[in-house]
């Protein structure tokens, strides 16, 4: 299976990565300066969690104190017709 090119996430001051397991249940929860550091993380979690029902993992920017989501899994049914 091939990858697609991916955008580089955008300019932040952090990014925060979120697993939970099921809507308003628990979740898992990283923070990082660097991007790239939080991109690879993000990808591993699909990696280690991303098979189990129910589960969502979340990318956000954060600047300013507001945060941004730029990055979900499941994938969107939007998102997976771009990447077919």
């Amino acid at each position: 299976m091939t990858v697609p090119d991916e955008a580089p996430l955008p300019d932040a001051e952090q990014y925060h990565l979120t697993v939970r397991f099921r809507p308003g249940g628990p979740a898992v929860e990283g923070t990082w300066a660097s991007g790239t550091t939080a991109l690879r993380k993000y990808r591993s979690w699909i990696g280690t969690h991303g098979s189990v029902n129910g589960v969502t993992i979340t990318l956000e920017t954060e600047t300013g104190g507001i945060r941004r989501s730029v990055k979900r899994w499941p994938l969107a049914p939007s998102e997976r017709n771009k990447r077919a």
